[in-house]
């Protein structure tokens, strides 16, 4: 057989703080032209075939693992890159070749032999506990050198252990090098920041290590929290094109067409390659086949080739979250429109986050199995090679292109479809030298990425002159009026202009909570998160409009601005509070949902402002993360109402209590020993308008039994009787509400001790609005009544449960716009709300004497 090339030099290149004497380098493979196993000596670039006489090395036997020997002995291939002349050994002609480069130890791989069964060598199982290259860093280069040229890439696969590159060199001037250019410490950091909780277990803290997913027990299949990840996804997709027609855009492959018949997917050729040829999907894959791009989505079935082009098309689409299971009518998708990839859960955050800008050359690596599908993969090719370079250490402080392409807010692209070179810019102005300090050329660009929240003026002269055109959303393509024809460009934020300088509570869609500030604190970078109402004034929060919908929102009780924590732009980037600088991470744009919510926008990132991980929790974490339109991103904007806080202590007559020194949040003192008819008179209290209140008491018991009531003008307007809860202590502090009805006009408030055991702090007298009911309206209810209940669940999408019998009691069902939305009679002890739409109710159950509310969130 004849050959267009052949053998070629290939170096291992230390970019590493290691010494050479403690890099180690092996060659495993298989000869092109018998197909059996083989090895190059490093030292020597001799060929060798495998065979069990070379474990001859003694390694480790964790837990007494002997290996598959029995005796602890593996292959004697490794050598020393200081024992590697010029550190570069022959390349032979050779097909599925590793090439494996470690740290501090030679890897422990145990040959088989060259040919029959079992044949080949053993490397590392991850998932084996045992297995004596556990803790090693490594990497490897998968490669073939055949009669067709070089074809190799560093891979992310299996894991990441360790920066790596690989740069290839070819005839008539071909060179092009893939790899990280980033640490070991900075690459595990942003993975730790921009992946979702379930692959934080991916990262081993220890030794740096970052195993994918499929590899670690979390996504075992069968046994693992995550096994069933991706079984939404996958499950939805089955069900939708059962009754309607899939159809998507492959690239070269041309565009399928088809549908699930029975558990099989069976998709047509409709254009290029494979027109009038049916592929197949056997059945619905796993999370660990879809993830490894094994099992039903690596299998000949009929027509063999198609399949596995079909299975790979699907495979990939499915860990970029492209098959559209949302609109009624899809269409043709496009499922190489590789700026829309990752766009929403479930997906592969590990695959992901091998391809974010910073991490890798050109943003290409190999996440999973199928990653090249839609070239996103960092293989290497040319016909005729003339030299290999693989370096460990990555890039690292090795200078890149001068202007590598990046992406921004607002990404530009040299082609259309959002191809060919691309630039990102923030907030700025852009004339035509900013624009070519980026890499943009005159005259260059013709599609535009906009993040929402964001516009972007074009002009077609220098310096912000000449015919110019505003964009608010993508432009995959220019007309050919702006085609190639921008000189310079304007970038602005673009938000709701109307919110106003108002103080806002602001509500979370998600879990119905609000922004909080922890524990009021008036520190320097203390944390925002979301809590239950408490209408204290560190959930009070001040927007003041900066112009063209950009916004400063300041925390009212400690006067500091929201704040991204550092700058940061990446997913995850803590909110918290800090002095007000006006700088852009202070700064947020405030984009409408049209229903009343709105998102929050960091100036700096482009990224909202949300609940991390749908957090429904009191104490959820807030932080920024990419706009996917995320429920948890979406903020109600609840105008404040003036309150009166009055101080137990400030009376200004009593019978029979003590002032003592409270431990409650503020500090101060709380009247305490309250004994059954003690009182407690507080003069000139106003309501200003007619309506309803809400009077909240702040109160500590350590008894059960105590009960209040509160009166104006010494008893001549009664307003209710409340009972106090045993909260567990003298100082452990809660506060209990009732809503009253009263008119106009300055009275003498007065609390009388019905039954003793009760301390006060303070009392806080709220207009409430008739447009809606308050989130903190606690309806009186007798706690020994038989209308108290729980419901479950909460969230809930159909059906809500009662923990008591309420048959034949009254139930009502309440926006949080005051609106009565249903009224029956119980008849049975659940309730179907399935018909509601999405948000937040209260439900109202009721007898002759009491009623008692739950909220609860209907998704």
């Amino acid at each position: 057989m004849g050959f267009a090339q052949g053998a070629i030099p290939f170096t291992v290149s230390n970019n590493s703080p290691f010494n050479d004497a403690d890099i180690y380098v092996a060659i495993v493979g298989k000869d092109i032209n018998t197909g059996n196993h083989i090895w190059v000596n490093p030292r020597t670039s001799q060929i060798l075939p495998m065979d069990a006489s070379y474990n001859t090395v003694q390694g480790p036997t964790p837990n007494g693992n002997l290996g598959p020997g029995g005796n602890g002995r593996y292959a004697n291939c490794f050598a020393k890159l200081s024992e590697i002349p010029n550190k570069t050994f022959t390349l032979p002609l050779i097909a599925g070749c590793r090439v494996f480069i470690s740290k501090g130890s030679q890897m422990y791989l145990y040959f088989f032999g060259s040919s029959g069964a079992p044949s080949g060598y053993a490397g590392h199982n991850p998932l084996n506990p045992t297995d004596p290259n556990n803790g090693i860093l490594y990497e490897m280069i998968e490669l073939t050198n055949n009669q067709y040229g070089f074809f190799g890439n560093p891979t992310r696969v299996d894991s990441f252990k360790y920066p790596i590159g690989l740069e290839l060199f070819g005839t008539n001037g071909y060179q092009k090098k893939v790899g990280e250019y980033k640490t070991q410490s900075e690459i595990v950091a942003l993975f730790k920041t921009n992946v979702s909780a379930e692959f934080q277990g991916c990262v081993n803290d220890a030794t740096g290590e970052i195993t994918a997913p499929s590899k670690t027990p979390a996504f075992a299949e069968g046994s693992g929290a995550y096994a069933n990840y991706m079984k939404s996804y996958v499950d939805a997709i089955w069900n939708k094109y059962k009754n309607e027609d899939l159809i998507f855009y492959a690239g070269d492959a041309g565009v399928f067409k088809g549908r699930i018949i029975g558990e099989q997917l069976e998709v047509v050729g409709q254009s290029g390659g494979f027109v009038g040829r049916t592929g197949r999907v056997q059945y619905r894959p796993s999370t660990q086949e879809v993830l490894e791009g094994k099992g039903v989505l690596d299998r000949r079935l009929v027509d063999g080739d198609l399949d596995l082009v079909v299975q790979a098309q699907l495979c990939a689409a499915i860990n970029r979250h492209m098959v559209n299971v949302t609109t009624s009518n899809p269409g043709q998708q496009n499922w190489y429109d590789a700026p829309n990839f990752y766009k929403a859960n479930p997906m592969n955050h590990y695959a992901k986050f091998w391809h974010l800008s910073g991490v890798s050359l050109d943003n290409l690596s190999y996440g999973f199995a199928y990653d090249d599908v839609a070239d996103q993969s960092p293989s290497l090719h040319t016909p005729q090679p003339t030299k290999v370079i693989a370096t460990f250490g990555g890039y690292v402080g090795i200078t890149n292109p001068s202007v590598p392409a990046t992406t921004g807010i607002i990404t530009s692209y040299d082609d259309c479809n959002f191809t060919g070179f691309s630039a990102g810019f923030g907030i700025g102005d852009y004339n035509l030298a900013a624009l070519q300090a980026k890499g943009v050329r005159n005259d260059a660009i013709s599609s535009l990425k906009i993040t929402q929240g964001f516009k972007v003026i074009l002009y077609m002269d220098d310096n912000f002159t000449g015919t110019s055109t505003t964009l608010t959303s993508d432009s995959s393509c220019f007309n050919s009026t702006w085609n190639d024809k921008v000189s310079s460009m304007r970038v602005l934020p673009n938000g709701d202009t109307n919110v106003g300088n108002v103080t806002y509570h602001l509500q979370n869609r998600n879990s119905g909570l609000y922004m909080d500030v922890l524990g009021a604190s008036n520190a320097n970078g203390a944390n925002v998160a979301q809590g239950t109402f408490n209408g204290g004034n560190n959930q009070k929060f001040t927007f003041t409009h900066l112009g063209d919908g950009l916004y400063k929102i300041i925390a009212n009780h400690s006067g500091q601005s929201l704040d991204v924590n550092n700058f940061n732009v990446a997913n995850g980037a803590n909110v918290e509070q800090y002095p007000y600088n006006a700088t852009p991470n202070q700064q947020f744009i405030l984009v409408s949902t049209g229903d009343g919510y709105y998102k929050i926008i960091a100036k700096h990132s482009g990224k909202l402002v949300e609940v991390a991980g749908f957090s429904t929790a009191n104490g959820g974490n807030v932080q920024q993360w990419e706009n996917v339109n995320q429920s948890s991103g979406h903020w109600k904007l609840v105008s404040v109402v003036n309150s009166n806080l009055i101080q137990a202590e400030n009376y200004s007559a009593m019978s029979g209590i003590q002032v003592e020194a409270t431990t409650d949040a503020g500090g101060g003192s709380n009247v305490g020993y309250c004994d059954t008819g003690d009182w407690m008179a507080y003069n000139s209290i106003n309501f200003p308008t007619s309506g309803p209140y809400l009077i909240e008491y702040r109160v500590a018991s350590a008894v059960t039994g105590a009960k209040i009531s509160s009166d104006l003008n010494a008893g001549s307007i009664v307003l209710g009787t409340l009972n106090v809860p045993n909260t567990g202590g003298w100082q452990n502090w809660q506060t209990i509400s009732h809503t009253v009805n009263v008119n106009a006009g300055t009275y003498n408030f007065g609390i009388f001790i019905q039954t003793s055991g009760v301390n006060i702090n303070w009392i806080r007298i709220t207009k409430v609005s008739t447009a809606r009911i308050s989130e903190n309206i606690i309806l009186e209810v007798n706690k020994d009544s038989e209308v108290d209940f729980s419901i479950f669940p909460n969230p809930t999408s159909d059906y809500l449960f009662f923990s008591k019998d309420v048959s034949d009691k009254k139930l009502s069902i309440v926006n949080l716009s005051g609106n009565v939305i249903l009224k029956t009679t119980m008849s049975q002890n659940s309730l179907d709300v399935s018909s509601l739409s999405s948000g937040v109710y209260f439900v109202i159950i009721e007898d002759a004497n009491n009623k008692a509310t739950k909220r609860f969130l209907k998704k």
